[in-house]
């Protein structure tokens, strides 16, 4: 998920005046879970937990139960906002910067000074379900509750009892800091009573096993609401506007409805699984070469959660957003450039033709294909001038894919030059995409 977006939103709730959910009662028993026969990749975990935790949990939890809450865990790639830069797994301390200060993200090993160690399971259930604290106040929605409220009350104690089982860490991340009112937590509950709306997803008996447990993970566990949703002003998702598009952290995640132009709908279950497991789309041309490839956040979702999960939850999360229903994304922004420059092309051939090619065709496995690709088409621009902007990450072990190594061209070309070679690349090769103006790269360049 892009850290901008989950702490604009966490600051933005702040300006909002309590919610009380009823707790998990009436639970039904845990959602389906992956099948023994499943391609599930093995899932490191500790060893059994040999004494009772704070919480009272039984002894002698099962290696498998350990490993349930540990793919759990990947499923809602928790890891990404618990896990500083050099820090050690869950023990938090990730600085997410926003407009109105810097949130510091929570400690959730069981360490009982620093971390979660004297979360009870009814602390750890109020906190996922209800949003709130065992100090009774609520927390700031980028920890997403208004998603996780959707996961059934069993897997959340599975995650409580796989995170329980890591070995505790003491350290303590910095204060977080907001400036007044943003540092009023009291504040959330009005927020909470506006706009979130606590309780478990139930199965729609209309539809399909896969249906249903593709519906779980992508409102609940996944939360792909949170990035692919668009917000209001007070930081909330647009109820109407459920995975139609939004821009987050400079990068535009895209419209993940049925829409044949700008959503999912010309995708089939079996590409779209394999995208979210690789990263890469089924090649559309001859040579071979991937039609698109996941770049920004969502590389970093498929390399850290996403590649991670059984073929049949991705197959289950694409038969649930095959089904919905085809929504319009937002409106481009205005472009002031009437064609793609010359100096684009002449650009492109001295910087990025060498990987992919003179006509866009890419070098598979290693270069996607820019010609044909949904990522460089969108009508928001986005992503195709972060990418030139920032490229792919130096360390292929920290890429989605082994093969993409980019480098970045924020401080090689200049706004203008940039916007050219964007406008070139969304404009060649069949590709018939509005250009860019170099307004909308000046914007994206000084975000941090």
């Amino acid at each position: 998920m892009g850290f901008r977006a989950m702490t604009l939103l966490a600051a933005l709730a702040a300006m909002s005046l309590g919610h009380a959910a009823s707790a998990a009662d009436g639970d039904k028993p845990s959602s389906p879970r992956p099948g023994a026969s499943d391609d599930v990749p093995a899932v490191d975990v500790p060893g059994e937990r040999e004494s009772a935790s704070a919480s009272g949990a039984s002894d002698g939890l099962s290696k498998a139960r350990l490993e349930y809450g540990a793919y759990l865990t990947l499923a809602g790639d928790c890891a990404a906002c618990h896990t500083r830069p050099d820090g050690q797994p869950f023990e938090g301390g990730r600085a997410l910067e926003t407009p109105f200060g810097t949130i510091y993200t929570p400690n959730i090993t069981p360490s009982k000074r620093r971390g979660i160690g004297d979360f009870s399971d009814e602390d750890f259930l109020r906190a996922l379900h209800r949003g709130i604290g065992p100090d009774g106040k609520p927390y700031y929605p980028a920890f997403p509750y208004t998603s996780y409220t959707k996961v059934s009350a069993d897997d959340v104690l599975a995650i409580k009892d796989y995170l329980f089982s890591l070995q505790p860490s003491d350290y303590r991340p910095p204060e977080t800091e907001l400036r007044w009112p943003f540092d009023v937590r009291d504040l959330l509950f009005g927020w909470q009573a506006l706009y979130f709306a606590a309780g478990r997803l139930e199965p729609d008996p209309d539809k399909g096993e896969a249906w249903n447990r593709g519906a779980y993970l992508v409102e609940g566990l996944g939360h792909c609401g949170e990035c692919h949703t668009p917000r209001n002003l007070a930081g909330a998702s647009e109820p109407s506007e459920v995975l139609d598009g939004a821009v987050i952290d400079g990068w535009f995640a895209p419209n993940l409805t049925s829409d044949l132009n700008q959503g999912i709908g010309e995708w089939s279950v079996e590409a779209l699984a394999t995208y979210l497991r690789t990263g890469l789309d089924k090649p559309g041309d001859a040579d071979g070469a991937p039609r698109t490839a996941a770049i920004g956040p969502m590389a970093e979702v498929v390399h850290d959660s996403l590649s991670k999960l059984a073929l049949s939850d991705l197959r289950a999360i694409a038969v649930y957003l095959k089904d919905m229903p085809a929504a319009e994304a937002p409106a481009p922004r205005p472009s002031a450039a009437a064609e793609a420059p010359q100096a684009g092309g002449t650009l492109y051939q001295r910087y990025c033709s060498g990987c992919h090619q003179r006509y866009g065709q890419g070098i598979a496995p290693y270069f996607p294909a820019l010609r044909g690709n949904p990522a460089v088409t969108l009508e928001q621009p986005d992503d195709v001038v972060e990418a030139i902007l920032l490229g792919a990450p130096a360390d292929p072990a920290e890429a989605y894919s082994e093969h993409v190594v980019m480098p970045s061209f924020g401080s090689i070309l200049n706004d203008e030059e940039i916007a050219a070679v964007a406008s070139f690349i969304r404009a060649s090769w069949g590709n018939a995409a509005a250009p860019v103006a170099p307004d909308i790269v000046r914007e994206l360049h000084k975000e941090p």
